[in-house]
């Protein structure tokens, strides 16, 4: 766990659609809370495609394995 925030590089934040001031000044912000948990659900739906597309792909590798 890292103790000291002033550490985490500014990447971090980027891909977190912040940057490491939002997280001081407007944790409690309804805007913020807002546009973050709106960042969040889109990036469940691009995971919950990457792994509907990973099984496909592996239920394809399957069949084709049989098929041999």
């Amino acid at each position: 766990m890292i103790s000291d925030y002033s550490k985490i590089p500014p990447i971090i934040y980027e891909s977190a659609g912040t940057d490491r001031s939002d997280d001081y000044n407007n944790s409690n912000d309804s805007v913020y809370l807002k546009r973050k948990l709106d960042y969040y659900e889109k990036i469940l739906l691009e995971k919950e495609l990457q792994l509907r597309i990973v099984r496909d792909e592996l239920e394809l590798l399957k069949k084709n394995m049989n098929h041999k």
